[in-house]
């Protein structure tokens, strides 16, 4: 289990492990970037507790660096099949 807490990881591993994670823990611990805000925390696709309540607003107020229109750029831009990481159900057959 990685240790958000004390240790920052590449985008690689965060997505690898993404159905591990907490994901206000991720977003409060590491530093991301934008489309990684937006296919994985913003996605509700990855929030498998069904406790979704990560927001663009959140997403600002954690990672400063992000902006509310580079949120919504990256929204417009994103195909679901980029980047995308295998269904939780495979996933938790490992």
């Amino acid at each position: 289990m990685l240790n958000l807490k004390e240790n920052q990881y590449d985008r690689q591993t965060l997505k690898d492990n993404i159905y591990a994670l907490d994901l206000l823990e991720l977003l409060k611990t590491q530093h991301i970037d934008v489309t990684f805000a937006v296919r994985y925390l913003l996605n509700k696709n990855y929030d498998i507790d069904d406790n979704y309540n990560i927001t663009p607003q959140l997403v600002v107020e954690y990672q400063p660096h992000i902006t509310l229109k580079s949120i919504l750029y990256e929204a417009i831009q994103y195909q679901s099949d980029d980047d995308s990481v295998e269904d939780f159900e495979s996933v938790s057959k490992r």
